[in-house]
């Protein structure tokens, strides 16, 4: 890789290269950062002090930050960001959009309008942050995500933390031309990650359970006239066909929403709202929150907030076209469920020795084409260790596999070698699919089939191309990537454009709905004509 302008493309590199590992804040591209952030500061935290908020509804923590450098903006020499969470007399609060900062420590940030408060007041949470760490040999670095890893180039380079700031400074002072004409660090190839063929067991990433709740948790769900009535409680329902009464319905719900109240909620607040229960609007780019309030070590409450200035949808196709600005309701409930029971993210370890996450979850962000409101093995197999196990036969299988990579995996989809194929004509399925057991029954050789189908999510018209059983033994909790190989169009096959489609065939499975997945909306075969 050369480097025209260095320092501009350096952070335009890093931050393209980096990924979030929530979806409840929406990324931000380099350009979106800086334009939604009047003050960019290079500053130290002197102090920490957690309080409760004006309405008593929320602990927060009050951040005394000395201003060193003024990248952008004019901030004042001392600067205090409120930001929500903490532990004060024996109760923690925490939500995940929370950013919390280290005392001492110097950080470069990306701020939203210091005169109007928000909930986050820093530019895309974590996105908008970046920690100067000690590297080898003196050497003073940068490190940016929940974990604060180090920033690195794709030839594996540290970015010391004053070459950052001589590059957000030069980003901040290019033009919008100047920006657009920059090029990006090239995207290391993911593949190269994987075994060359073959089928592997993928190691367990480790996970971090906080506060796990002592009694079941009693949530309050939308209401009749919510567009999004009853798909609330079927997500609760899927976290409870593995566990016993890992959460419960309120039958007798409260109206309204209270932030701190002791019920738990799943609501759509408005900005307004949130300003009088949280003292802090909905900030720029978030998403969806969930914050959990514990006491002596168990979570007593858990709310699920969702912007309702995004679009939501229900419909999986809708959620998973590449163009598309909707959200999946499904996926950001299951996923906020697994939050409101301690589940708050994985342990990537000690990041400073390249630690790295090396298998599925719900709380992964993964590319839109590839969402699904699924629990995988990972997300079982952390909560058996806290809650009554069901026994259950349950295998899940995915049209992609992923490659270990540090905050989230890199995902890899399955695609066809050819975008044309006459019928009787074949095509290898590049990369390969994986097959997990969330289940607690091993699953022994499993079956897959491969269709062709005119339409993702439904196999009606589907054309079956290929069977095929995978020689191996997923035990529960387990993930196995497996490869397809070559496959035959059939000779009678209708012309027409179709998309790929993976049956995991068990008629003894409890929960057939993760037992289809469907490519990527992009990946298209047409069949012609004879």
């Amino acid at each position: 890789m050369v480097w025209k302008t260095p320092a501009a493309l350096l952070f335009l590199g890093f931050l393209l290269l980096s990924v979030p590992a929530s979806a409840h804040m929406a990324p931000l591209t380099d350009r979106e950062l800086a334009a939604g952030s009047p003050d960019v500061v290079v500053g130290v935290v002197e102090a920490a002090r957690v309080r409760w908020n004006e309405t008593h509804t929320l602990l927060v923590t009050d951040y005394k930050l000395r201003i060193e450098d003024r990248l952008r903006g004019s901030a004042p020499a001392q600067v205090t960001l409120t930001i929500p969470g903490g532990t004060l007399g024996g109760e923690t609060h925490s939500t995940c959009l929370s950013t919390p900062l280290a005392a001492g420590a110097r950080y470069l940030l990306f701020l939203q309008d210091l005169g109007r408060p928000s909930l986050v007041p820093i530019t895309g949470g974590w996105q908008g942050a970046f920690r100067e760490v000690a590297g080898p040999r003196g050497k003073r670095l940068a490190a940016h995500g929940p974990g604060e890893t180090p920033l690195r180039l794709a030839g594996g380079d540290a970015v010391e933390f004053p070459q950052l700031v001589r590059a957000v400074r030069d980003l901040l002072a290019r033009s919008e031309a100047d920006l657009d004409a920059a090029t990006a660090v090239d995207a290391p190839e993911a593949a190269a990650f994987l075994p060359a063929d073959g089928g592997e067991i993928a190691a367990p990433s480790s996970f971090v359970v906080n506060n796990p709740p002592a009694s079941p948790l009693v949530f309050e769900t939308l209401p009749p006239d919510s567009p999004f009535y009853g798909a609330d409680r079927e997500q609760i329902d899927y976290w409870n066909l593995y566990f016993e009464d890992l959460f419960q319905v309120s039958e007798d719900p409260t109206p309204g929403w209270g932030n701190g109240n002791g019920v738990s909620e799943i609501a759509f607040p408005t900005d307004e709202e949130m300003r009088r229960q949280t003292g802090g609007g909905w900030s720029r780019g978030a998403v969806s929150m969930s914050a959990t309030f514990a006491r002596q070590g168990h979570i007593v409450e858990a709310d699920i907030l969702l912007n309702p200035a995004f679009e939501w949808t229900l419909d999986p196709d809708a959620a998973t076209r590449g163009d598309s600005e909707a959200f999946s309701f499904r996926s950001e409930i299951l996923e906020h469920l697994g939050h409101a029971w301690g589940y708050s993210s994985l342990s990537f370890g000690d990041i400073l020795t390249g630690a790295t996450v090396s298998r599925d979850s719900a709380l992964n962000l993964r590319p839109r084409e590839l969402d699904a409101a699924f629990l995988f093995a990972q997300d079982t197999q952390a909560a058996r260790g806290y809650f009554p196990v069901k026994r259950i036969r349950d295998g899940l299988i995915s049209a992609y596999t992923v490659a270990p990579a540090p905050l989230t995996p890199f995902y890899i989809p399955v695609a066809a070698s050819a975008t044309t194929v006459r019928p009787g004509g074949t095509f290898d399925l590049r990369n390969r699919i994986t097959i997990e057991n969330p289940g607690t029954e091993p699953l022994i050789n499993p079956d897959v089939e491969v269709y062709l189908v005119p339409q993702r999510f439904s196999l009606d018209g589907a054309i079956l191309v290929k069977r095929q059983r995978i020689r191996s033994t997923v035990r529960s909790g387990e993930a196995l990537s497996a490869g397809l190989g070559r496959v035959t169009v059939p000779r009678n096959a209708r012309p027409g454009v179709y998309y790929l489609a993976f049956v995991l065939r068990d008629p003894r499975d409890a929960q057939q709905a993760n037992n289809r997945t469907w490519g990527t909306e992009s990946a298209t075969l047409t069949i012609g004509r004879r």
